[in-house]
This record gives C-alpha cells, structure tokens and sequence, in this order.
C-alpha cells in the first residue's frame, strides 16, 4: 500500500497542466474539477465521490502517481481526500489515514497553486475539516482533572464513514475522548468509562435492524464491558445521537449509567424497525415518547453535530441584520413529503406552511441546494425550528450558525446547556398549537418596533453548540472570558467542558 511520505516529486513547471499523461487522461482531471466545483456549493451524490476515489485507487495500482502529481498535483489531492472514507471501508482506518496525510503533504507543497491553472481548487469536502481530530493528528486538551478510560467496541470502528451529518456527535465525542490529555488506558484510575457505539451509523449505513441492536447491547454489557459491575454501570457513559436510545433493553442493563443524548424525552415503540416510509402508520400506533427515561440528575442534554463546512458557509453568507430583509423563514418538510410526522406530533409543520406568500415570510420546501438554503436563512431575522419525529431538531443549531433566531416549535424539548445558558436571551419558545397566525404577527411586531432588542439576540452563544469551534478562552459571545464558567467555549458540546453538577458530584 502506499506511503504517502515517499512519492512527492521536486517543485517544476508543469504542476498545474492537468493534460493527462500516457497513464491518466485528460478526462480524470475534468470530473476531479466538476466534482471540486460542485462540493464549494452543496452536497454531492455519494456515487461521484466513488468515482474519483476508484481512480486514485487505479492511479496506484497502476503506478501512475507520481506522473499524475507532476501533471496535476491539486487534482490528485482531490482524488486522494475524496478516497478518504471509501478507503476506509474497503482498507480500514490506518490506510484512509494514509491517503489524507498524502492529501496534506501535496496541498502544503501544491496548495499554493491552487488558482494557478485557471480553475480554483475547493480542497475540501463536507467531511475533511474533521479528519485531523478524527484520525489523531491534532491532540486535544481536557482542561480538567478527569481520567476517561475507552473502550473498544465493533459498532465503532469506521469513525471517518461515519462522521457526516447531524448524528455524527457520536463519532467526534468518541474521538475527542479517545485522543484527548485525559484518556487513560489505566482502568484502575478511570474517573469515568466511555462506551463508544455509532448506533445511529450502523442502522443507516449497515442497516442493522433494532433487534440486531439491542443484542448487541446485550453482548456488549455482559461480555465486553469488563469493568461495568465495578460500580454497577454507574461510572460508565453511553451517547444517543438520534431520538432514541437504540437499546430497546436499555432498562434493564444500564439503567444507572450516564446518557449523553440529543433527545431529553426519547421516543419508544414496540417495535423500533417502524422508523420508516413504508410503516409510517405503525408509528403512531406503537411508538410514544418516553417522559421518565431521561433523568436530569445524571443524564445531560447535548447538541446534535453541525459539520465545519456547513457552519463556516452559513457565516459566510450571512447578512447583518440591517440588511436582513425577511421577518421569518422555514425550508423544510412536513406530513404532506413525509408521511411518518402525520403520525409524530409535527402538524406545526403543516401550520407553517400555511404562512406561505405572507410578506417577509420565505416558507416552503427545501432548495436544491444547501447553499441556497443557508443563504436565505442568512437573510431572516427568525427562523423556525418545529418537531421533528423526536422533539430535537438540528435545525436549531445549524440556524444558529447562520446568525438567526431560532424559534423553537417543540413543547417538551430539552435544551442544551440550559443550567448556564440563558435561551430566552438568544431564541424564542412558543407553543405548537399557535404557530399560525398569531405567531407570525408577533414576529412581525418585534421587527418593526423592537429592533434592537432583535439585534442583540442574534449571533450570541453559537460557540457553544460547535463541536469544531478551539475558540479557547472566550466567553458566550465571542468576547476574551472574565469569569471561569464562560470560559472553554471551545468544543463545549462534549460534556468535559460542562459545569455538569453529576461530574462535580462524582469528582470532587
């Protein structure tokens, strides 16, 4: 397999040709650029990430790298980061590492040619900017006196396949802990047990049904958790990325075990496999959520995952708010394109739809493209946040991110951080059952005749809820910190960094 530290080749002219040689033709650079071009602007089908990650592996096979670098050395980095997680799965993890550090040499060499050739160079895809946490090149940085013992686990093996979209907080916790100052691979002296599973990956990506799941909680806790009854399960840490805690039999194994989770009232069924189109209507019928699972005193409410790529897009094309020219916005589905929130509580969904063509309200659907999506929430002064199929919605950070008010349309959602962040002073609550008319007039009244008090809500406390931000030493808004709890807003989101009164409790 390749060692990227052996192939690059001395700086010459002829780096940014992109002509094709006897080995790679033309036509490789053309799709290479397409694609690039593409990932600057939305997300792009999985099946064009295939295609040049098939030939970054035929240019090794074949031995024709080091011409394909001396022809177009930006256009094999595109190759070789695109690879990154198919080699994963078809490698493992060593060899995707492998291929980024490859990607890193060639962009640190080439990178500054990027525009050299005529066309700009993304070097980027949605997923890139975490692969440097991921795959342990950056150390990271307790910044408190705790020992967190990891374990191993088969459900948590392809971290990089896994680290896109709005479950993947189970994959950066993981690997914040795993490569962090306070990981100790002493039991004896482990503060806390983590059990890392990408539960929410494998059912998507393996589809790995509930009972599969749950037998292999079972396995897990009784076999492979070798020091779980040391304290009853008590000191050990489990992570819900979705709206559900997907061990069926959670109760009866790790009933006293701390839960990081994204959904403060998880949805149960008796049948779990019912998450689905063609069995929306057994949803309604088997599944309900669980008020008591959740238990505040040793459970913690965290973010669900926003990708760096998408939080520094929406930045970007975010408008101040004198140049704000929509009262409100929502761009997203309900029970008419979904069927499965007919039968979840989401009619609010439908009630925000009915605010189409109402002026300064941008209402419908999604865009075609995510870009065009963050833009426009970027030009409204509030944006809707309603229910899911659990009560969380991601959407209540990714809107957050673009310096917009989230108003949050979900009447048992438990929020992140909310014993130190004051959420009346950067979001709105209203109840589900009176989003429409009345709170679009409320919304309306507030931009014409409170506007600084709009003014002051918007961009505060987004750190927070940024698994990627090492904005270190800041306080809620940005700003130097000058008091010890506003302090660390960096990576906030994983419990370490939280004034958790169970940690202080079983800590101090």
């Amino acid at each position: 397999m390749l060692r990227a530290s052996i192939i690059l080749l001395p700086l010459a002219a002829g780096f940014t040709d992109c002509l094709g040689t006897e080995l790679v033709a033309q036509d490789v650079w053309t799709v290479a650029r397409e694609v690039d071009k593409a990932l600057n602007l939305t997300h792009v089908p999985r099946e064009y990430g295939v295609e040049l990650s098939n030939a970054f592996f035929a240019l090794e096979r074949s031995g024709a790298l080091p011409g394909a670098i001396e022809d177009c050395a930006l256009g094999v980095a595109t190759l070789a980061l695109n690879a990154v997680p198919f080699a994963e799965l078809r490698f493992g993890t060593l060899q995707a590492k492998e291929y980024f550090l490859l990607f890193e040499q060639l962009q640190r060499k080439y990178g500054h040619l990027w525009n050299a050739g005529g066309f700009a160079w993304n070097l980027q895809t949605h997923q890139s900017a975490g692969y440097p946490l991921i795959l342990g090149l950056k150390p990271q940085s307790c910044e408190r006196d705790l020992k967190i013992y990891v374990y191993d686990t088969d459900f948590a093996s392809k971290p990089i396949v896994c680290s896109q979209g709005m479950f993947a907080s189970e994959v950066f916790v993981h690997q914040f802990l795993l490569h962090s100052s306070c990981r100790t691979t002493n039991p004896q002296e482990a503060d806390f047990f983590f059990v890392p599973v990408y539960a929410a990956c494998v059912m998507t990506k393996e589809k790995k049904l509930a009972g599969d799941m749950d037998q292999f909680y079972k396995n897990l806790v009784r076999e492979e958790l070798t020091y779980f009854e040391d304290q009853g399960g008590l000191d050990h840490i489990f992570l819900w990325s979705s709206e559900t805690y997907d061990f069926p039999s959670w109760l009866d194994y790790i009933p006293d075990s701390l839960f990081l989770s994204v959904e403060a009232a998880p949805i149960e069924c008796t049948d779990f496999d019912f998450f689905s189109e063609e069995t929306a209507d057994n949803f309604g019928a088997h599944c309900k959520h669980c008020y008591w699972c959740f238990t505040r005193w040793k459970d913690y409410v965290i973010p669900g995952f926003v990708e760096k790529w998408s939080v520094e897009k929406m930045q970007l094309l975010q408008k101040p708010h004198e140049e704000r020219t929509y009262t409100a916005c929502y761009h997203g589905a309900d029970s008419d394109s979904l069927a499965i929130y007919l039968y979840a509580n989401t009619t609010v969904r439908n009630d925000l739809q009915s605010l189409r063509g109402r002026p300064g309200f941008s209402i419908g659907y999604r865009f075609s493209r995510i870009t065009e999506y963050f833009e426009r929430i970027g030009e409204c002064h509030f944006c809707f946040a309603p229910k899911g199929l659990g009560y969380w919605s991601n959407r209540l950070y990714e809107v957050l991110f673009a310096g917009c008010i989230p108003v949050i349309l979900s009447d048992h959602i438990g929020l992140p951080f909310d014993d130190f962040l004051d959420w009346p002073s950067f979001s709105l609550k209203w109840p589900m059952n009176q989003a429409a008319p009345a709170l679009a007039e409320h919304l309306e009244r507030l931009v014409a005749n409170r506007k600084e008090l709009v003014k002051d809500m918007l961009v505060k406390n987004r750190c927070w809820f940024d698994y990627n931000s090492e904005d270190s030493g800041r306080n809620l808004d940005g700003q130097p910190a000058s008091d010890s709890r506003a302090h660390n807003c960096s990576r906030a989101c994983l419990f370490l960094r939280m004034p958790h009164p169970c940690m202080w409790l079983l800590t101090n």
